[in-house]
């Protein structure tokens, strides 16, 4: 190794102004490098991984180097430390050796196992003499010395990770710090931490650069409440300015319905406690306006009942509670007295809603209630038909076409077919079984000139194999005896027009014979003679008009006392073949033929006067 002595460099005693020089070494003509004393740490700390001082302690020249600075004689002991600093400024000037620095006082001595400053800036100098770099433990306390060895002070960025040294001393900070209004955690190795961090039984959150998180913060997605002065994450119940809020155990902010023991609470997707009416899709739900419980059962809010399932959910409408049923109107609250549902009426009672059933008197009238509630407007006199608001269900009965079947889905099949023309009743004759037949053939079916519902299917009519179930529906159980006859009677006239259909009973682009007009005007007033039935009605030896004059449940008036809604039948040989719905004043609506449809008539509808039956059937007597 090149010795340099003292006497032969020839650097000039002009002090180094150690602010200004470069990090690069500036190589003089004899080989000898200044080193630059601009310090190269960051200003502002940013989010790092932690790397131990201890890691990197004697970063750059130490003691162990197998170059050795000059030893002039009896160099002078100093006793400078980091607090009191060896004054060099003035004294000498740095001298480099390979690439390592060390300090030559005036008088050829030179500092070692102190720390000097020059120029403001202090350097620690190994036992050797040499000025030292990096990570450097003296006695309790970390230092870090920059590239050029001056002591780093305030926020020092090492590698990728920030740490703090004291402004004043230079030593590393760990523990909680606070510095510029900010509050930083520093970890046992000085590093600054990010992220999440527990003190004890608490828990902080670190942003990127470092600062402790106060208030509201994001997360990834999630959001968490800091307490604004000491910064601990908050859990459980929190109210921030006039709302509350529910931190999870885990600290994040919870959001829609949340169960505590048994009891259910709505935060909203902001966080905050959902608190009186809370409208979620088309149901609504009660929070306690202080409490933010979810209501359940009876509640009166603003004077008025309310009922709130075991969910939670606001009724509405009929509901059941305790074996009795009360009316919740669409906006929720109870109904009470005269209800009208759709032109049925029902009691509640005026103190509790219950609703009413049998007979009760109200303001001195006498009302009959059905089991429904339903006020019964028309009661027929005993021993005849009652009006009902329900026509028996068919269940899942309809008819195979087999011969002889008549009606709406025979007359389909013809028409689908082209076998339908204007003379045809539709009756599964000889040509309808023939035409089945050859339809069967070529959709691979077998050949029974049946139609069954995989016959019906394969024929792709565009009709429902139930088509044959429909029913008129009934006027509600409130409706006045008047009421059901102009019902009735509304019904068939909103048919005239209705093409022939044997053994039809509608709708109207299906038509009807003249038994099936008449029960659906039945089944609309409200009458429902069973077991006489839609179905039925399409059998091949079913005449409905006799099974209707021959109704034990309908009360049968001579011919001459006939009334505006009776039921008018026309015999044969002394069979009765026919029938009309009586308008008054000699007229009737009726259909009797194909090419004939639905229409007005005289009371003889074609026929003789002497084919009137004698009696004529009161179906609201």
């Amino acid at each position: 190794m090149m010795t340099i002595t003292p006497d032969i460099v020839t650097l000039s005693s002009r002090r180094l102004r150690t602010a200004y020089v470069p990090l690069a070494v500036l190589t003089l003509a004899l080989g000898v490098a200044i080193p630059a004393h601009a310090d190269d740490v960051a200003s502002t700390p940013m989010p790092t991984t932690t790397i131990s001082p201890q890691q990197q302690e004697t970063v750059g020249t130490g003691s162990d180097s197998t170059s050795q600075p000059p030893v002039p004689s009896q160099a002078p002991e100093a006793d400078g430390s980091a607090q009191s600093p060896v004054r060099l400024t003035g004294q000498g000037r740095w001298i480099a050796s390979g690439s390592r620095w060390w300090w030559r006082d005036n008088d050829g001595s030179y500092p070692h196992g102190v720390w000097g400053e020059v120029e403001g800036s202090l350097y620690a100098f190994d036992g050797s003499g040499w000025m030292r770099t990096g990570w450097f433990k003296d006695g309790d306390a970390w230092y870090y010395l920059t590239g050029s060895g001056a002591m780093a002070r305030g926020w020092a960025k090492v590698a990728s990770t920030w740490y703090y040294l004291d402004p004043a001393t230079g030593k590393m900070a760990t523990g909680w710090l606070d510095t510029g209004g900010s509050t930083y955690y520093l970890t046992a190795s000085g590093a600054m931490h990010t992220g999440w961090f527990k003190d004890g039984d608490a828990w902080y959150y670190l942003t990127g650069s470092g600062a402790m998180a106060r208030g509201w913060a994001k997360v990834a997605s999630t959001w968490y409440y800091l307490d604004p002065s000491d910064g601990h994450m908050h859990s459980g119940w929190a109210k921030v300015g006039s709302h509350w809020y529910y931190l999870h155990g885990d600290g994040h902010m919870a959001t829609g319905w949340l169960q505590l023991g048994s009891t259910w609470y709505y935060l909203h997707g902001d966080g905050h406690m959902a608190t009186g009416w809370l409208q979620l899709g088309s149901t609504w739900y009660y929070l306690d306006p202080t409490t933010g419980k979810m209501a359940t059962g009876t509640i009166t809010v603003d004077g008025k009942t309310y009922y709130l399932t075991g969910s939670g959910a606001m009724a509405t409408g009929w509901t059941k509670i305790d074996g009795a049923w009360y009316y919740y109107t669409s906006s929720g609250d109870l109904a009470k007295g005269w209800l009208d549902l759709g032109g049925t009426w029902y009691y509640l009672d005026p103190t509790t809603g219950k609703m009413a059933t049998g007979t009760i008197t109200v303001n001195g009238g006498t009302y009959n209630l059905s089991p429904s509630g339903a006020w019964i407007g028309y009661t027929a006199p005993a021993g005849y038909l009652q009006p009902t608001d329900r026509i028996t269900p068919l269940g899942w009965a309809t008819n195979e076409l087999t011969p002889g079947m008549n009606g709406v889905k025979v007359r389909i099949v013809q028409q689908r077919l082209g076998i339908s023309n204007g003379s045809a009743l539709a009756t599964a004759n000889g040509t309808f079984q023939n035409a089945v037949r050859n339809f069967q053939r070529r959709a691979g079916l077998p050949q029974t000139g049946v139609v069954d519902q995989q016959t019906w299917n394969a024929m792709g009519t565009g009709f429902s194999w139930w088509v044959d179930q429909y029913q008129a529906t009934p006027i509600g159980l409130s409706a006045t005896r008047s009421e059901r006859i102009e019902a009735m009677i509304g019904y068939a006239w909103n048919q005239l027009g209705s093409s022939y259909t044997w053994g039809g009973a509608g709708t109207y682009g299906l038509g009807f014979d003249c038994s099936g007009l008449v029960l659906q005007s039945l089944y609309h007033g409200g009458m429902d003679p069973q077991p006489i039935n839609v179905i039925k009605h399409a059998w091949p030896a079913y005449r409905t008009s006799r099974e209707l004059y021959a109704y034990q449940g309908f009360m049968h008036v001579p011919f001459s006392q006939r009334q505006r809604g009776d039921i008018v039948f026309y015999r044969s040989r002394g069979t009765v073949v026919h029938v009309s719905i009586y308008l008054g004043n000699d007229q009737v609506i009726h259909t009797d033929y194909m090419g004939r449809p639905a229409r007005i008539d005289n009371v003889t509808a074609g026929y003789s006067w002497g084919a009137i039956a004698p009696e004529v059937v009161r179906p609201f007597p």
